[in-house]
């Protein structure tokens, strides 16, 4: 089902590109509104009394980094998917139809959905950075394309500080991986107990600056 959460807004990108113009916004609006319905219904049906993560997948990808396709969610990041299709319906129709290559601008709104959706349900510290980074593309594309007077320089700008935190973000998942010499990146298997204090302090800065 999480898988379906994540690929639903891709199929929805090849579906704009294969069908006329005019329809783009229906499209994305169908498959929005069929992510928010899966979704919620996973969340009506989420066991609040558990303290383990739900509706979990699994798929060894590339273990030998310690990368491995592994989902879950809990009963705080479900909301927050329910929320995020949500909202992503009130970015389609908060600007009107969009006539400036509308393939395009709702094509980059159900990239946005994937890529916040992966993150939130990435159960894997590389996975999520994989998907946290792919949706900063689109909404730089997003700002660089459709933003106001000094889009140039906002899009640079968002750039810049997106690049940076990434950055940050990756060097505290490396450093709490390698250090506690974990063999994986999945979060279930991630201890920070036989580090030292001052480092894990370090690291978790570092992270939380990012």
């Amino acid at each position: 089902m999480l898988s379906l959460l994540l690929f639903l807004p891709l199929l929805g990108i090849g579906a704009i590109a294969l069908l006329p113009r005019p329809l783009s916004r229906i499209i994305a609006t169908v498959f929005t509104v069929s992510t928010l319905g899966i979704s919620s219904y996973l969340l009506l049906n989420l066991d609040l009394q558990s303290t383990v993560m739900q509706y979990t997948e699994f798929h060894a990808w590339l273990s030998v980094l310690g990368m491995n396709y592994n989902l879950g969610v809990d009963g705080l990041s479900l909301p927050l998917i329910v929320l995020n299709s949500l909202l992503t319906l009130v970015a389609i129709y908060s600007i009107g139809e969009a006539n400036h290559r509308p393939k395009l601008y709702y094509s980059l709104i159900l990239l946005i959905n994937s890529g916040i959706t992966g993150a939130l349900i990435a159960n894997n510290l590389l996975l999520f950075f994989l998907f946290y980074e792919i949706e900063l593309i689109p909404f730089y594309l997003m700002i660089a394309i459709w933003g106001g007077e000094k889009k140039g320089y906002a899009s640079t700008k968002f750039l810049i500080y997106t690049a940076i935190s990434g950055l940050l973000v990756l060097l505290a998942f490396l450093g709490m991986v390698w250090l506690s010499q974990s063999p994986t990146f999945d979060f279930e298997q991630l201890t920070l107990a036989n580090l030292d204090g001052k480092l894990t302090l370090i690291l978790l800065t570092v992270l939380l600056i990012g």
